[in-house]
């Protein structure tokens, strides 16, 4: 046999070895069907998964958008997901009514990506102009609880004004139809609303002072079963990618704007009142339980709820993250 053929054969050997090795990592890497709405508070998880950061820890994810945080608890629940993002109120609603997922992680924060919006035409300009108008408003979630914690500190009463279900996605229509005179909303909707009324509507103020936004990374007590030596890597992964959006803001901003079928400067707008922190602080502790009470005031849960028990599994696996890398909170 010749050098050459030698040489040959040798370089075959270890590009198929290469490849046989790249195969098998790829089969290594656990699998994951990862709900993600279409919000861009859920920015950490689609640019953590465009950006290679889950994979990087050992995860395959097939991401699938998602609407709504009740539409996030159906899929969990139905085993349609592994993971995905509740926000805080579809999360208690999850807790009391036992669905079989757990929360590791705060995925964001940041009350003031909810805002009353009203039109200009509407003569609103306090709170207490909101006196028999026309809301409308997500029944059961932070801006219908913030909007009740306003209007009590303005002196007005629960049924002062005319709440109009809608969903974050249909009210921006009905105030620009002028089927109602404000909104309770979300960005990046408010913006988006806002351009297209074209100077004919305007932010009344923002939620932040009475309610916590963001929300809860979930997984399913399924998946969590069957790789529980991962669920640790997980939440590490969201927390780079969570790092990843705060330290590159712009491109994270484009990124998540092809998800939302957006343009990147209304995502931006959205960073601008967001953040990617995944730590559970006092306000969010407290709005967490401000949320179970007026839920169940509002008879959208089936009693009263404590939630320390609920949160037992996030704060063990918070403190083996932190203890293992420090610096993704930097």
């Amino acid at each position: 046999m010749s050098k050459t053929t030698i040489i040959r054969r040798t370089m075959l050997t270890a590009a198929g070895a290469s490849l046989f090795a790249g195969a098998v990592r790829a089969q290594d890497k656990v699998k994951v069907k990862f709900g993600v709405l279409t919000t861009a508070s859920q920015a950490a998880f689609y640019v953590g998964a465009r950006k290679g950061i889950f994979a990087k820890y050992g995860f395959d994810v097939e991401v699938l958008p998602l609407q709504t945080g009740v539409q996030a608890n159906q899929a969990l629940a139905a085993g349609q997901v592994d993971w995905s993002g509740g926000g805080v109120e579809s999360t208690v609603v999850a807790w009391a009514t036992n669905l079989p997922f757990k929360a590791y992680s705060m995925y964001a924060k940041g009350g003031d990506s909810y805002a009353i919006m009203v039109r200009k035409d509407a003569n609103i300009g306090s709170a207490k102009d909101l006196k028999g108008k026309k809301i409308a408003v997500p029944q059961g979630t932070a801006p219908a609880q913030g909007l009740n914690q306003v209007l009590k500190e303005a002196g007005l009463p629960r049924d002062a004004v005319m709440r109009v279900n809608a969903n974050y996605g249909n009210m921006g229509q009905m105030l620009i139809a002028g089927s109602v005179e404000a909104m309770a909303g979300l960005e990046p909707f408010l913006t988006l609303t806002e351009e297209k009324m074209e100077g004919k509507a305007a932010i009344l103020m923002r939620l932040g002072k009475y309610v916590q936004g963001g929300g809860l990374f979930l997984i399913s007590d399924k998946w969590a079963a069957a790789n529980p030596t991962k669920i640790a890597d997980a939440v590490a992964a969201l927390w780079e990618a969570q790092q990843w959006v705060r330290k590159n803001p712009k491109e994270a901003a484009a990124i998540e704007a092809e998800f939302l079928k957006v343009e990147p400067r209304i995502v931006e707008v959205s960073f601008k009142v967001l953040t990617y922190d995944p730590l559970i602080d006092d306000f969010t502790s407290k709005s967490l339980q401000t949320t179970a009470d007026y839920l169940a005031e509002e008879k959208l849960i089936p009693a009263p709820l404590k939630l320390e028990p609920h949160l037992v599994e996030l704060n063990k696996v918070t403190q083996q993250v932190k203890a293992k890398h420090p610096t993704l909170l930097d």
